[in-house]
């Protein structure tokens, strides 16, 4: 381990150099397994999502949520640099292998330690010159739990096409940005223009991937321009009334709401 820091209330940033002969070329969206040794003798293990990849210097890191009462995150998060970490992998498919080359922009959406692959991708695909509109929306359900906030708005100083905005479900009386859930604050600025033209990219809770995805189908988006990675409610159930005004606020259509 080289790096092992926290980056804001109940999240962290971890990152890790390969030491063995075997190859470590991996890139955001990539998961991997990283295990700890637990007294000596038994392998504690759970998936990760990359955030960063430096193949050349195989090294990898990642964005991850420490679960109060949690399994493994808590005993990560106490880690230190040098202490030994296990990994196998990749499993997934990095992100830049997904999104469509004939999609006219790229809209990313998370929720969560989500934001950290979608910073990732950002971050490799532009310096790689990528050229299209990207826009990254991240929700967050308060101000201390949001975070990359100063390297998003190093890449907008960068690159001229990519922009970013964190969205936030209990927002203080001091909060400037966009309000409300993802699914509440993101369809509307996307808009049909966005629908028509753009591939979409969505990590995070099951709950907002299920829901977005499927609205943006209802929307009239194709499948092949909607990828997701689900971190968590992975068989959540669909409600067909949220799935309609979400798909809704995407197609700027209006709904009545009726009033039992």
């Amino acid at each position: 381990m080289i790096e092992n820091r926290r980056l804001s209330e109940g999240s962290a940033w971890i990152a890790l150099e390969a030491v063995d002969d075997l190859p470590a070329a991996f890139d955001p969206g990539h998961v991997l397994g990283l295990g700890l040794m637990i007294d000596d003798q038994k392998l504690m293990r759970h998936a990760y999502t990359v955030s960063r990849g430096t193949p050349s210097q195989r090294r990898f890191e990642h964005l991850y949520r420490i679960i109060s009462g949690g399994r493994m995150s808590p005993l990560l998060a106490g880690l230190s640099a040098g202490h030994e970490v296990f990994f196998h992998g990749p499993f997934h498919t990095p992100i830049h292998q997904e999104v469509q080359p004939e999609a006219e922009q790229i809209i990313l959406m998370s929720t969560g330690a989500g934001v950290g692959p979608l910073y990732g991708y950002a971050e490799k695909v532009l310096s790689e010159g990528e050229s299209r509109p990207m826009t990254l929306y991240a929700g967050f359900r308060e101000e201390s739990h949001a975070c990359l906030a100063d390297e998003l708005q190093s890449l907008t100083h960068r690159y001229p096409n990519f922009g970013w905005h964190f969205t936030l479900s209990r927002p203080s009386r001091n909060w400037s940005g966009l309000v409300g859930r993802v699914t509440e604050s993101v369809p509307e600025r996307v808009g049909m223009e966005g629908l028509s033209r753009a591939h979409f990219h969505l990590v995070g809770n099951g709950a907002m991937v299920h829901l977005v995805k499927n609205a943006l189908y209802r929307a009239g988006v194709a499948p092949g321009r909607v990828s997701t990675e689900t971190y968590f409610n992975h068989s959540i159930p669909l409600n067909e009334s949220e799935v309609e005004q979400v798909a809704a606020r995407f197609s700027g259509r209006v709904m009545s709401v009726g009033v039992e």
